[in-house]
């Protein structure tokens, strides 16, 4: 099965690569954020020691791979016994232990990192909404019609809903910002720097100003027609 998996500081739209990447090829896309959000809203026994972990990290914190690993390796197994010939995830791996956990699964994941410059990552942040039920990214309109998709710019909360939920700002100078900046230079950075090295299995596509030209830098890295 081939593996994609799509990464990227805040506000660089690896929610919407990834869904458009699994509506192109066809295949499941697998969110961790999404996927984590369920285990704690279904209270399952994974989901109460998340829940823990959240309330006692700090905000922006990285989850540790202990928690995010079994739920992961399942989801990507499942896909597997399905026989789907591709799946795409969204929000890892984050760290080399990710990494390695899934080489060493054999779903090494050909890695698509978005890159944006952290001036504009301030400035897209502070755009951004976020559903008020389940915390999901909200884009500007523009941007996912753009891509030809505009029913990519919301989670489905609000879907038959006679009173829509809230779209809630995201806080561009608050503590999450700067912890999840942190995070990434301290585990996804490294990550990065040596797959970089390795010179195989990363694709960097630089976030263009609009989503239109973006999704086709990553059609052309990835040799999608």
């Amino acid at each position: 099965m081939r593996l994609l998996a799509v990464i990227g500081a805040p506000t660089t739209e690896k929610h919407i690569v990834g869904r458009l990447l699994g509506a192109k090829l066809r295949s499941p896309v697998l969110s961790v954020s999404a996927l984590l959000q369920n285990e704690v809203q279904h209270r399952t026994f994974l989901g109460e020691r998340l829940a823990e972990e959240r309330a006692a990290a700090r905000p922006g914190e990285l989850l540790p791979t202990k928690l995010v690993a079994p739920l992961l390796m399942q989801s990507l197994q499942s896909a597997q016994r399905a026989g789907t010939a591709s799946a795409v995830l969204v929000g890892a791996p984050r760290s080399l232990e990710q990494w390695s956990m899934l080489r060493n699964a054999g779903m090494a994941p050909e890695l698509i990192h978005l890159v944006l410059p952290d001036a504009r990552q301030a400035h897209r942040y502070g755009s951004r909404r976020v559903c008020a039920g389940c915390s999901y990214p909200l884009y500007p309109a523009e941007d996912a019609s753009k891509a030809g998709n505009s029913s990519l710019l919301g989670c489905g909360c609000n879907d038959g809903a006679p009173h829509p939920l809230p779209q809630l700002p995201l806080d561009a100078t608050g503590p999450g910002l700067e912890r999840r900046k942190a995070e990434w230079d301290t585990h996804t950075a490294p990550m990065l720097e040596r797959l970089r090295e390795r010179g195989s299995g990363l694709h960097e596509i630089k976030v263009l100003e609009d989503l239109e030209h973006t999704w086709a830098s990553v059609m052309v890295a990835l040799d999608i027609e």
